[in-house]
């Protein structure tokens, strides 16, 4: 709608400037062939003088009307009592008065032809206010008129001209060439800006991505600690035990604790090597992933924060639910920041609990996830995979929309909403793939 409306303005804006400029042309023209008349009917008028001046009693009448026939009558002698410079005598008929004589003028035969070839439509010629020549009817609606006063002693009469523009000759076609102008350039700045708007939220899921493995490091991190904490105390037992066998002269009995701190530290190998492909930010092969353990594993990762606020997780992932092809460090990742914005939710909530479920259907699986907080708000409902959005105070807002990022790279989806127990639940949809024999 606004940008219709925006063609809309534009299209008027300039499709009205071209008719200005087209109007403004047609009055130029029009304004020069009215100097034209009024130059041609100033000079004819102006031989009326000339031909009083030379006219006498002698003068043979049937020559004067061969060459002048709207010279009608006249004579050499001034009249009594004294007319006025101009005394009309019937529709089109004036008499010209001077000491010299009189003529008596036929103004339409005078100006025939200037009258015939005279594009205004109406054309009008009087003297105070006395209309002795017309042409076409006068309206009340015309655009432009034209009037101006002939410079002559013995016929001081008003030329007076109206028109309408002639509409039929605007360019039309240039009007609609610019409406079509600015369609096509709306649609390619529309086209321009949703490039660049998906070029843009690609290069910031991108950066947003990159911000959020260093965002989580530190539980990661945190995480590891407590993995590595039981094999290395582990390790410093098995030790110590088999350096006081030796020294009491057992080295037979402490052979096995070697071996056991051997395999502890082997784990420990295993554990720093997933460390490792976690802070890895290439893109892992797709295989075969157990969703519930991995979701089991993101428990345990968690599980200070989990103790700390007494949530009770609730796995309801049935162990015939067949395997994702997926980054099992992926969908780690989409489970820990699920698990661990439920449990920050919860932080002022007496029975605290999350749960996950599973279902399958013929080409997908479905995962729910439902915490007993207090829900989502209609902003975060409608906010909380954009970018920079958080209610945390001390959070950047990646998290969610890196979630977003990771299932719909596996063409899966995500939604967000309440459930009917009022803490917040999101569904993730992704397809089934079978692996490849």
């Amino acid at each position: 709608m606004l940008k219709a409306l925006i063609w809309l303005i534009l299209t008027a804006l300039s499709g009205g400037g071209v008719v200005i400029y087209a109007l403004h042309q047609q009055y130029e023209e029009q304004s020069t062939e009215f100097r034209i008349l009024y130059r041609d009917i100033t000079v004819k008028l102006a031989q009326n003088d000339v031909i009083l001046a030379l006219l006498s009693n002698s003068s043979d009448p049937a020559v004067v009307q061969q060459k002048f026939p709207y010279i009608l009558r006249w004579q050499t002698k001034p009249h009594e009592p004294p007319r006025p410079d101009i005394n009309p005598a019937r529709a089109g008929t004036y008499w010209i008065n001077s000491p010299q004589g009189s003529l008596l003028i036929d103004l339409p035969t005078l100006l025939a032809d200037f009258v015939r070839t005279q594009k205004f439509r109406h054309f009008s010629l009087s003297w105070q206010g006395t209309p002795l020549l017309t042409q076409g009817q006068p309206g009340d609606k015309e655009w432009w008129r034209w009037e101006k006063n002939i410079p002559s002693p013995s016929q001081p009469l008003n030329l007076a001209v109206t028109n309408n523009p002639d509409w039929r000759t605007l360019p039309w076609f240039l009007i609609i060439l610019s409406g079509l102008f600015w369609a096509v350039a709306i649609y390619f700045y529309n086209q321009y800006q949703v490039t660049k708007r998906q070029r843009n939220i690609a290069d910031l899921r991108a950066h947003f991505s990159e911000l959020a493995r260093l965002n989580t490091m530190g539980e990661i991190a945190a995480g590891m600690v407590h993995e590595l904490n039981q094999p290395l105390t582990a390790i410093l037992s098995y030790s110590q035990t088999a350096q006081r066998l030796i020294k009491q002269q057992q080295a037979q009995k402490a052979e096995p604790l070697l071996d056991a701190a051997v395999v502890q530290t082997k784990r420990i190998s295993s554990l720093l090597l997933a460390f490792r492909e976690k802070l890895h930010s290439d893109e892992q092969p797709l295989q075969p992933v157990g969703l519930r353990q991995v979701w089991a594993r993101v428990v345990m990762l968690l599980g200070n924060e989990i103790d700390r606020g007494k949530i009770s997780i609730i796995n309801k992932i049935p162990e015939s639910l067949p395997s994702l092809m997926a980054s099992p460090l992926v969908i780690e990742q989409i489970f820990h920041n699920l698990l661990n914005n439920a449990i920050q939710a919860q932080q002022q909530t007496d029975k605290a609990w999350v749960a996950i479920s599973a279902s399958q259907t013929a080409s997908h699986i479905i995962l729910t996830v439902t915490d007993g907080g207090p829900g989502l708000s209609e902003q975060a409902l409608q906010q909380v995979f954009m970018p920079f959005f958080t209610t945390k105070k001390e959070g950047l807002g990646l998290g969610m929309a890196l979630t977003e990022t990771l299932v719909q790279r596996y063409n899966g989806s995500i939604q967000a909403e309440n459930s009917s127990t009022g803490g917040a639940c999101f569904t993730l949809i992704f397809p089934l793939i079978k692996p490849e024999a």
